[in-house]
């Protein structure tokens, strides 16, 4: 099923302008462009978390319901109950029904570790996110230093690439000697795919009064929005050096033994197509489009909370 029939069969998206939204963010293209070697219900299926993921982000920082903490609370426990249910579970919003169908056709199909895993990462995607909004409710301006560290919990990078083990058929390789160089390349491609999305985003988000990386660095150094955005372009830059250097190193089976090297190779790869398939859709998407904004010419944003 496309991501656009599965969207509005769910509810997700309703009336021409969020049909017309979802479209424009070309993520069908994106999921094409991670899993290339992947049959088409794989890439399907990329393609509708990926939908999840934008639209529930959606309602969050386009919605409003981003600066409301207790309404974001009551939205992640409703989703982590999803996740947790050894049972259907009876859904109370749209979000849940489509997370709850995701899921169903997702988890079984990998390990218990596998499970255990994307739930505590998306977990602490939702309280770096109730964090996040308590900040905004409050009015906190963060440091840069603090903005990194959430911003890299924030952007739903590391549960989306547990999605991209599943995929790709390139699952975490079981060699626990390795696993901080695999979470420190993990980290480095949420900051490389959080810091480009910031840059991509900046008119929307000054729009609508909302932190981001460009903001924060000018404020930081004092310095006006253009310098700020080229501060914080040579910083994503950096940052992609380190991802290279550090997938460079796992795919030469740096410290790796002999029977994992080429797990290794296939799940740094998948981490690689991954990126670059986010770099690439954050050039061309239509989701920032300032147009989608509540005053803008293409009407109201996409719905508050469920």
């Amino acid at each position: 099923m496309s991501v656009l029939a599965w969207a509005g069969s769910l509810g997700l998206v309703t009336g021409g302008v969020e049909v017309e939204r979802l479209a424009a963010m070309r993520l069908g293209a994106f999921a094409a462009r991670v899993v290339p070697a992947a049959g088409a219900a794989q890439a399907e299926l990329t393609a509708q978390w990926a939908a999840f993921v934008c639209l529930v982000d959606d309602r969050l920082d386009r919605g409003g319901l981003g600066s409301h903490p207790e309404q974001v609370r009551i939205l992640f426990g409703r989703l982590l109950g999803v996740l947790a249910a050894d049972r259907p579970v009876v859904s109370r919003g749209d979000v849940e029904t489509a997370l709850a169908d995701l899921w169903r056709r997702t988890a079984p199909r990998m390990s218990p570790r596998w499970r255990e895993r994307f739930i505590t990462d998306y977990r602490d995607f939702a309280e770096a996110t109730c964090q996040e909004a308590t900040g905004r409710h409050d009015r906190v301006a963060p440091s840069l230093r603090d903005y990194v560290r959430l911003r890299r919990r924030t952007i739903t990078v590391l549960p989306t690439l547990d999605v991209v083990e599943y995929a790709a058929g390139a699952p975490w390789p079981d060699h626990p000697e390795g696993d901080p160089a695999v979470r420190a390349l993990r980290d480095a491609a949420a900051d490389v795919a959080g810091w480009t999305n910031d840059l991509v985003s900046t008119g929307a988000d000054q729009r609508v009064g909302q932190e981001s990386l460009v903001a924060v660095v000018g404020r930081e150094h004092g310095c006006s929005p253009s310098a700020a955005h080229q501060r914080a372009t040579a910083m994503r830059d950096a940052r992609l050096q380190d991802f290279q250097r550090l997938a460079a190193a796992l795919a030469a089976g740096d410290g790796v033994p002999g029977p994992v090297r080429e797990p290794m190779r296939g799940y740094v790869e998948a981490l690689r197509s991954f990126l670059a398939a986010t770099l690439h859709w954050l050039g061309v998407t239509g989701r920032f489009e300032t147009r989608w904004l509540p005053d803008g010419d293409g009407g109201p944003a996409p719905g508050v909370a469920p």
